[in-house]
Order: structure tokens, then sequence, then C-alpha cells
């Protein structure tokens, strides 16, 4: 029996001629039901929408009459990447997913390419979806008003964690975690992602 939850991620890709393969829906209904977890799966297997989708269905699902409608959200979903080169390509690709299916969230990147109109921007009204790298995020930690950007957050995504297991950058990710969660009203959910990790 179809999840009635995933109907608007289902319906998206009915539109585009795409049919979503199974580890998709998988990681669908366990984040919806509130798993943490890691995606490991081959490169350009949609490992991006199978962790994008089921953060906006989540929304959907808590705002089922104003979901359509512009919202102060705060920051919803922090998604880490170490490849600063892959973040534009994932901006667009994320903001499109939420023009076609209607919902007006806003998805930023902000790394140390981001210039100080666009960082003074974001402060005054920070984007649903935050893309940004494990050095960057450490930045944000560091800033007096913090706490009260992490206190909206529901998820947070690191890609490709392979890049990061077992160097500086990826136990800068864990404390970063660790601190966000211990300041964080709400628990959020934590993913990884990656195509090529070992056992």
């Amino acid at each position: 029996m179809e999840d009635k939850r995933l109907e608007i991620g289902l319906e998206y890709f009915r539109k585009k001629g795409w049919k979503p393969f199974p580890f998709q829906i998988q990681a669908w209904q366990d984040f919806l039901d509130g798993k943490s977890g890691l995606l490991n799966a081959p490169t350009g297997s949609g490992k991006t929408f199978a962790l994008w989708f089921p953060a906006l269905l989540e929304y959907i699902q808590h705002h089922p009459d104003t979901w359509q409608k512009p919202q102060n959200n705060g920051i919803q979903l922090i998604w880490v990447t170490p490849l600063r080169a892959l973040a534009q390509d994932l901006q667009k690709a994320m903001q499109e997913v939420c023009e076609v299916i209607g919902l007006p969230w806003q998805v930023a990147v902000r790394n140390g390419d981001t210039d100080a109109k666009t960082r003074t921007a974001m402060k005054k009204r920070p984007p649903e979806c935050l893309i940004t790298t494990p050095e960057t995020l450490h930045i944000l930690i560091s800033q007096k008003d913090h706490k009260e950007l992490f206190q909206s957050l529901s998820a947070v995504v690191v890609d490709e964690w392979h890049e990061l297991v077992g160097n500086k950058r990826g136990v800068q990710v864990q404390l970063a975690l660790e601190y966000m969660q211990s300041i964080n009203p709400n628990r959020f959910k934590r993913w990884a992602v990656s195509a090529t990790i070992g056992n």
C-alpha cells in the first residue's frame, strides 16, 4: 500500500517521467518516521532527492493548510558538503523542486565565497535550507546569536561522508552536531550520505 505521506514527492517524479528507486522510498519513509541514518548508494543514483524530499514532505505534513504560504520558518535543514564546488548545483536542484511543488522555501549557500551583503541578508531572514561546509558551520556556531539560528532545525544531512571519515573535518562536523543537538529544543534527525563507504 502506498504511503500517503509521499504523494507530493511521487507526483514530482511522475511529472519528470521518473520512477523513484526503492531505496529512495525507504529513505523517505524512515526520515518521516523520525529516524536518522547513513544512506549508501552509487554516484548518480539520486541520493540527494532521497533525503531532500522527506524534509519537504515533513514540513508539508506539519503545515497542511499553510505550507504554500511564505513564512519566516527559520532554518529547517542544514546540508553540509565538504566539496564546495558542488554547493551551487545542489542549491539549484533543491530550489527547482520547491518551485515545481509550490513550496515557497529558500535554499541558500553559505561558505567562504559568500559575500558580506548575502551573509547579512541570511542573518536577517535565514533560508529554510542552508547548504554549507564544515568550516562555515563552525563559524556560524561561533556567532553570538547562534542559538536562535538553530532552534527551528529539524534535520542535518552530511553529504560525501566518506570524504570526512577519519579526518579533522569529520571530527569538526561531529562536534558541531553534538553541540547543536545540545542547544536544540527539538531533537533533529541526522543523516549521512556516501557513495563509497566501507564497513
